[in-house]
């Protein structure tokens, strides 16, 4: 305490007060600082300075326990700026004086996707919907997000898509504040395999996807000029097909190429392929049991990792982008046959217990188990069958099928093997010379062998009858030009073919 008889002041500094100080505050102590340093008033502490590249020698130097005062590694040089850009992951924010719509927002994706919009500042968020609100969950959701002092607004609209009903969403959207983006959520499946399309099918697909985006395009360019992101939702059944869904798939892709349209005239435009989405939407809805299902070879995609790939995919240029989990191949177990792996797909674990003769459909095959069954034949036993097949398939017939890579169809003990009368012919193996000379064992001299190829007029066909003959052989080409109309039978033809008596024809 000796140090105070000098006449020195000892002042304490509560850094962490400064967290609750006043902007003045902090730019008086600040001020203070500068000039202390600057004057000499304010002395740094003792140090030592070591380079960057020589760390291991300042823990040495700190665990010996000599120094006095600081240990300080020299990251850069004092003078000059660090050139070198900071990596960092951009992320998407809403602004909350704008206003963001949601077609078809009420369904399970929508809601999970404006709470991600509310998160990240959203503050005006209308809603358009066929039916509004259904259920207590929906109702629940936006009473909560109103609690956070967000403007939850929701349109009814019927299915007449007309160009006055979106041109008021658009107008009502902007007494709330200038549209900043506008999500295309809205579906309406009609599945049915392609003879069974009409065109109402068609167009039912087309009112809430094709026709109101279309006319969303055409009114936002003049009423939304604030408009930053136009977003549609698009399927894999679009870029990759899926049976049943022709109609969907093509009103998808008029979607893509709307967008497609935009970015090319300036404007933006982004179509999302989604595969199949667990926990929410409509395979979570049509989803009985909470199990993995495999859809045209893709598995349920989370709905935490589609709206962080969703960030993604807005915060770049592209304007089709796609997202799915692919399965793993083989996931089957392979000690499995036909019987076997379509029980384990339906859930049947006791087989005996039904009839063999009872159609799948009958027995409570779905169109999500229809589609499993088709792809796993298609991808484990090489059998295509097409919907109508897989729907009167039964036992009976499954247990009939005896799959080999070769066949990959229905064995049948009764059936010829035919391997051995066709062949396959290949362009080299046609000559065009009349008589070709087969390679023969010619131990014994005397009449020479005459052969006459069938309809595919090729001497490969006697390649290994010709190897065991003792005697020479001769092929002839005749082709069917040579040999005259009325020679129809073996007999005639060997006759116009070969007048004289020493000669075997075979």
């Amino acid at each position: 305490m000796s140090i105070f008889k000098k006449n020195i002041n000892f002042c304490g500094v509560l850094l962490d007060k400064l967290f609750f100080a006043t902007a003045e505050q902090k730019l008086k102590l600040s001020k203070k600082i500068t000039e202390g340093l600057e004057n000499g008033v304010i002395k740094p502490l003792n140090r030592k300075v070591f380079e960057r590249n020589e760390v291991e020698a300042a823990f040495r130097y700190m665990a010996s326990g000599k120094h006095i005062g600081k240990i300080i590694i020299k990251v850069q040089e004092e003078k000059g700026f660090l050139n070198n850009p900071l990596l960092a992951y951009p992320q998407y924010y809403c602004l909350e004086h704008k206003c963001y719509i949601i077609l078809g927002g009420l369904g399970g994706f929508g809601l999970e996707l404006a709470n991600k919009l509310i998160h990240r500042g959203a503050k005006n968020l209308v809603f358009t919907s066929r039916a509004g609100i259904r259920t207590g969950y929906q109702q629940s959701r936006i009473n909560l997000w109103r609690s956070y002092g967000v403007d939850v607004q929701i349109l009814t609209i019927d299915d007449n898509i007309t160009h006055e009903n979106c041109k008021k969403i658009l107008e009502f959207a902007e007494t709330k504040g200038p549209v900043d983006a506008i999500f295309n959520l809205a579906v309406v499946l009609n599945d049915c395999i392609f003879p069974n399309q009409s065109a109402q099918t068609f167009q039912d697909s087309f009112k809430s996807k094709a026709w109101m985006t279309k006319q969303i395009d055409e009114l936002s360019r003049i009423i939304c000029p604030q408009l930053r992101h136009f977003v549609v939702f698009s399927s894999v059944s679009c870029g990759r097909g899926n049976a049943g869904q022709t109609n969907y798939g093509m009103a998808n892709s008029v979607m893509e190429r709307i967008c497609e349209k935009r970015v090319k005239e300036g404007y933006h435009g982004l179509a999302i392929q989604w595969g199949a989405i667990g926990d929410v939407g409509l395979v979570a809805d049509m989803q009985e049991e909470n199990k993995e299902l495999i859809i045209g070879g893709t598995l349920q995609q989370r709905i935490s990792s589609c709206l962080d790939t969703l960030e993604i995919f807005l915060l770049q240029d592209r304007s089709i982008v796609s997202s799915m989990v692919v399965a793993e191949k083989g996931n089957i177990n392979k000690s499995l046959n036909i019987y076997e792996t379509v029980a384990q797909i339906i859930g049947l674990k006791n087989t005996n217990a039904v009839s063999p003769k009872v159609p799948l459909a009958e027995m409570g095959m779905d169109s999500m188990m229809a589609v499993e069954i088709k792809q796993t034949l298609e991808r484990e036993f090489d059998i295509s069958l097409t919907t109508q097949d897989i729907r009167m398939l039964n036992f009976s017939k499954l247990k009939q099928m005896a799959i080999t890579p070769e066949q990959g169809k229905i064995w049948d003990s009764s059936e010829t093997d035919t391997n051995n009368l066709f062949q396959k012919m290949e362009n080299s193996d046609f000559v065009p010379n009349i008589l070709i000379e087969l390679v023969t064992k010619k131990e014994v001299n005397g009449d020479n062998i005459i052969f006459v190829p069938g309809i595919d007029n090729c001497s490969k066909v006697f390649k290994f009858t010709s190897s065991e003959i003792k005697y020479t052989a001769t092929c002839l080409q005749h082709g069917v030009l040579n040999i005259p109309n009325e020679s129809h039978s073996v007999m005639k033809s060997a006759a116009y073919l070969l007048p004289v008596t020493n000669f075997a024809l075979i």
